[in-house]
């Protein structure tokens, strides 16, 4: 069953992706068709080569993704305010931070041949190596990639020995850095989305609070409202009102599932929702039971980066969480993410294909 797990979800995530966007935007279809077929292809190469191999090639991954993030600080195409991408031809565009986590997680894993209590010396190794790219990604600025990012690679420190200073030490550093980005990183888009939601939740719009919820707020109260209209079995594919006549903003790339549960109701948001259920479960399952400690960190940091990601867009369409710009994983528009995220599960599956067999309840 663990030949064939990964290869079947992600078949069925890419079905129910194309299916959506089908329906809410049909001319994007064949870019995410296109890119599902390449991220496919990625998945079973990357599978094939062993994981001691990618951990090999990671230190000149890792070169590489910083040279590029660096040059995107120049060279960048902008895209809402956000310097990420590359631009290919035939409309294409390829984003090289969506990478950063699968990357980062090898080249850390090859840093960590097992658990050991950290020096000073040695912990200043891993924030360096983890917050050069942050800093990259968070000055195009793409914060909700940076969220991401450090929630997965976080699990590189969390997992290994920390004393009690080094560890008051960390929490000081990442109180002060958050005063830091919001008086002086955060852009006024980003404060006006938390403090629209903040206003979102005391269920009253104020005088003061009407700019903040025409620009903000009004978001989150379309998806809320998409959700809702879903109710059981949803409106029916091609039949939702909040994506087809544009209330919903970004309902391709953000707030794709409450355009999916519009359609699909409670019915398909359960379906969906118990596909990621099954991944995490398969992700957990199989760090316990790796043998080597770099094989588990680097399942753990995957396992963690999905986690993330789900939480953060399914709890934003929910209305219980701030925009971040965090899209769903696999089902949201966007072929960076999909190549990227294919080919953390083909390396994820390359070390599972070495694990020993054993009679298990599950994953057999």
């Amino acid at each position: 069953m663990r030949k064939y797990f990964l290869p079947a979800t992600l078949f069925l995530f890419a079905l129910l992706s194309l299916t959506t966007l089908r329906s809410i935007v049909p001319d994007l279809l064949y870019k995410q068709a296109i890119a599902f077929g390449l991220a496919f292809i990625l998945f079973f190469l990357t599978c094939q080569l062993p994981f001691k191999l990618h951990l090999q090639m990671s230190k000149w991954l890792y070169l590489g993704l910083n040279l590029i993030l660096l040059g995107l600080l120049i060279y960048g195409s902008v895209t809402r305010g956000i310097s990420a991408w590359i631009t290919l031809p035939f409309g294409f565009k390829f984003q090289p931070s969506q990478f950063a986590i699968p990357i980062v997680a090898l080249y850390l894993a090859n840093f960590f041949g097992k658990a050991k209590r950290f020096s000073w010396f040695s912990l200043g190794q891993t924030l360096a190596i983890i917050v050069l790219p942050f800093l990259l990604i968070l000055v195009q600025p793409d914060f909700g990639t940076a969220i991401v990012y450090l929630a997965a690679l976080a699990v590189f420190i969390l997992f290994n020995h920390l004393s009690f200073r080094q560890f008051l030490l960390l929490v000081l550093a990442a109180l002060l850095s958050l005063m830091f980005l919001w008086t002086v990183i955060f852009k006024d888009y980003q404060r006006s989305r938390i403090m629209g939601f903040l206003h979102l939740q005391q269920g009253q719009v104020t005088q003061q609070s009407a700019q903040t919820e025409s620009s903000s707020a009004y978001n989150a109260r379309q998806a809320l409202i998409a959700v809702g209209s879903g109710q059981f079995w949803g409106r029916g594919i091609g039949q939702g009102v909040q994506s087809h006549l544009r209330f919903l903003p970004e309902r391709q790339t953000d707030f794709i599932f409450a355009s999916f549960v519009e359609e699909w109701g409670f019915v398909g948001a359960a379906f969906l929702l118990g596909l990621y259920f099954a991944l995490i479960l398969f992700l957990w399952h199989f760090a316990w039971l790796a043998q080597a400690f770099r094989e588990q960190l680097y399942i753990l940091a995957t396992l963690v980066m999905f986690l993330v990601q789900i939480f953060i867009n399914v709890g934003m369409n929910l209305a219980i969480l701030p925009i971040t710009g965090i899209t769903l994983p696999f089902l949201s528009y966007g072929g960076s993410s999909v190549l990227a995220l294919f080919y953390a599960l083909g390396v994820v599956q390359a070390i599972v294909a070495t694990l020993p067999k054993k009679a298990t309840w599950s994953f057999y």
